[in-house]
């Protein structure tokens, strides 16, 4: 049964509404080939329902909306929330926990998360909370960046994580939700029919070094490497970590792979 209790955004989404503005309008659309690749996989028909978690500013709800699906989202900012039902009127945006869906049971055709399961305090949880708010014989799925090793992003992951505070840590706690097995494991263990898992490639484009910035230090894990360490020795270790990737014209090109891992209810 839905859990009735007042939802608000959660204190991790006050890192990732810190430059929200910047997120929407530079790091957002480096995920838009895998909205694409879900949206055409899933083909939801005119006015069925989907759930984007994680949803935040709202760009894959706006690509579905614009198709007709009758959309809604679910965000831990509640700023970001604002910026994506400013884009979709028509949607239904909320602010809250993945752990604690505001939504009635077996509501959604389909219900997505784009690199947004992994913040999940409990991603189990979180899975099982998706199954309640889908129909039978709905659809889940989940897609993130991953394998890391496929992605050219990940000394700029590594980096920033080396920025940020220490948290203690216990075997198991957290399950590698870069890799495809892992993801594929959860569903599967939650009883729902698992598809395989699909590569998408999402390169990050920045046209100079000031928009790279702008787009890298806007996501959560940022605000809170910035937070403890400062923005100057944050925006030191991320041009750093980018250099690589820079091109003649001083353009940035980073060569991601993202996968996709979509499951279906009986």
């Amino acid at each position: 049964m839905a859990d009735d209790r007042p939802v608000t955004a959660t204190p991790a989404g006050e890192h990732w509404s810190t430059h929200a503005r910047d997120w929407t309008d530079v790091q957002e659309r480096t995920i838009h080939p895998a909205w694409l690749a879900v949206l055409n996989e899933l083909t939801p028909a005119p006015g069925e329902p989907v759930l984007d978690l994680g949803c935040g500013a709202g760009g894959f709800t706006r690509l579905a909306a614009r198709r007709g699906v009758k959309v809604s989202g679910l965000d831990a900012s509640a700023t970001l929330a604002g910026i994506a039902r400013t884009r979709t009127p028509a949607g239904d945006f909320r602010a809250g926990d993945m752990n604690r869906i505001p939504f009635p049971d077996a509501e959604f055709f389909a219900v997505t998360a784009f690199n947004s399961l992994h913040f999940a305090q409990d991603p189990a949880r979180a899975v099982e909370e998706a199954i309640r708010v889908a129909r039978p014989g709905g659809h889940i799925t989940i897609a993130a960046w991953g394998p890391l090793t496929d992605c050219d992003a990940l000394a700029y992951f590594l980096d920033l994580g080396g920025l940020m505070p220490s948290t203690p840590h216990r075997p198991g706690d957290s399950p590698d939700l870069t890799d495809p097995t892992v993801v594929h494991r959860l569903l599967s263990q939650a009883g729902l029919t698992v598809a395989a898992a699909r590569a998408v490639d999402c390169p990050w484009r920045y046209p100079d070094l000031k928009t790279a910035l702008r787009g890298l230090l806007s996501t959560g894990p940022a605000a809170i490497a910035i937070a403890h360490a400062g923005l100057a020795e944050v925006r030191e270790t991320v041009t750093e970590s980018i250099s690589p990737y820079r091109r003649l014209d001083g353009s940035y090109l980073l060569h991601n792979t993202c996968f996709t891992i979509t499951a279906t209810l009986a």
